[in-house]
């Protein structure tokens, strides 16, 4: 969901990023404080594409809610999903993020944690304004998987890269990315007082829809192109992630292959762009680059699946159509070298 973008999609990324600009406005006027200034700024001057927020707004809508009463709650998880980026761009040393510097390089690494600090509690003020304690329950508790995923997704890093399974991957992915989509969706139908069948699918909804996105960003890492995606390739290696295209690669490449994937990832130094372009081409041999693209189609197609049970709205529709976005993804970021290969 670009910018660019014209439709339905982008008419509610308008509509949220109107509204958040209001809060941001009302809430900064009430409050001299320079740091939750900068940080709201932050937020609001670059953009995003506001999936998490504008799911929580529609699940409320396709159980026959109001996206009135869902909003507040949207503007806390995009908050949220905002102060962990801070923090995660701190972790990996990432310098760019959504084509500008990122929020640790442009206000420094301590006044950054101190903004994402900032953003969380922010966030749950807000949050208490739903009136709903298994709401606030929900989104909490996405909060804390989402921390206990980055730090497994840490310690993943410290194990011997042939202990380290799909499924672990994973487990991992479900706790740092998609649990925020499905606390999205699961709160915006709570707040629609949607039925327990209807909270189950479209918490389910996230969940795959989340899973793909976590899958889409390892495959953009390797071969997206930064003048699209808006950060640069290579970090996950970097930073020697076991993703699903490096674990595949592992299971399904010659001995001379495999030994090269496990010299780079268990090593210390700086990954030369020689070595990089090296491992891109074991991946693509090894078919892990196609892999993980499959795998994240078919965990979008089980997404639209789950919204079969809802009644046919304009909301559903608009579920549906996010699934398609996510689904293009990759067509349109990666670098089209890598699709013809």
């Amino acid at each position: 969901m670009e910018n660019g973008d014209k439709g339905p999609i982008h008419a509610e990324v308008e509509y949220f990023n109107s509204r958040l600009a209001e809060l941001i406005e009302e809430r900064t006027r009430s409050r001299s404080n320079k740091l939750l200034y900068d940080a709201l700024s932050y937020i609001k001057d670059t953009g995003g594409k506001r999936l998490r927020p504008i799911i929580c707004i529609l699940a409320a809508e396709a159980v026959g809610g109001s996206r009135e009463k869902a909003l507040s709650t949207a503007v806390a998880i995009e908050l949220l999903h905002n102060a962990t980026l801070v923090h995660d761009d701190i972790i990996d040393e990432n310098y760019i993020r959504r084509r500008t510097p990122s929020n640790p390089v442009r206000f420094g690494a301590k006044n950054a944690i101190l903004m994402g600090d900032l953003l969380l509690g922010f966030s749950c003020e807000l949050l208490s304004e739903c009136g709903e304690p298994e709401v606030v329950k929900v989104v909490m508790s996405a909060l804390a998987d989402i921390a206990l995923g980055q730090y497994r997704e840490f310690s993943l890093r410290l194990r011997d890269l042939n202990e380290v399974t799909e499924r672990a991957y994973m487990e991992v992915a479900e706790l740092k990315t998609a649990s925020a989509f499905m606390a999205s969706a699961e709160a915006g139908a709570m707040l629609g007082c949607g039925s327990e069948i209807e909270l189950e699918n479209l918490r389910n909804y996230g969940k795959n829809l989340g899973l793909a996105f976590q899958i889409q960003d390892d495959i953009l890492d390797i071969c997206g192109d930064p003048a699209k995606t808006g950060k640069p390739v290579g970090l996950d290696i970097k930073n020697r992630e076991r993703t699903i295209i490096v674990i595949h690669a592992l299971n399904h490449s010659s001995n001379a292959d495999r030994a090269y994937i496990e010299g780079i990832m268990s090593g210390g130094g700086e990954v030369t762009g020689a070595e990089m372009e090296h491992l891109r081409e074991i991946f693509i041999h090894s078919h892990s680059i196609r892999y993980a693209i499959a795998l994240s189609k078919g965990l979008i197609m089980d997404a639209k699946r789950n919204l079969d049970i809802l009644e046919d709205s304009e909301a559903k529709y608009k579920l549906h159509m996010i699934a398609e976005r996510v689904s293009a993804r990759i067509e349109e970021q990666i670098q089209e070298d890598y699709m013809r290969r």
